[in-house]
């Protein structure tokens, strides 16, 4: 019997911001404040886990918006 793993499925920047459908400014700030899952490889590439990327999506619904640290009103 042969157990088979899923194949590990990692996304760069571009891919991410079309699943996401979120700007490239936007997901690189998600990424420098550390709200979303990512894989660092190397000092400037950066991936995506795509079933972390899923459930961190799922998890985001009726969050409820807050500004970011350090923003005056």
């Amino acid at each position: 019997m042969t157990v088979t793993t899923p194949r590990l499925q990692l996304l760069t920047r571009e891919e991410a911001c079309e699943r996401l459908r979120l700007s490239r400014s936007t997901l690189d700030y998600l990424v420098a404040t550390g709200q979303v899952p990512y894989v660092r490889l190397g000092k400037r590439n950066v991936r995506f886990r795509e079933d972390r990327l899923q459930a961190w999506l799922e998890g985001r619904e009726n969050v409820p918006y807050q500004r970011g640290k350090g923003k005056r009103d």
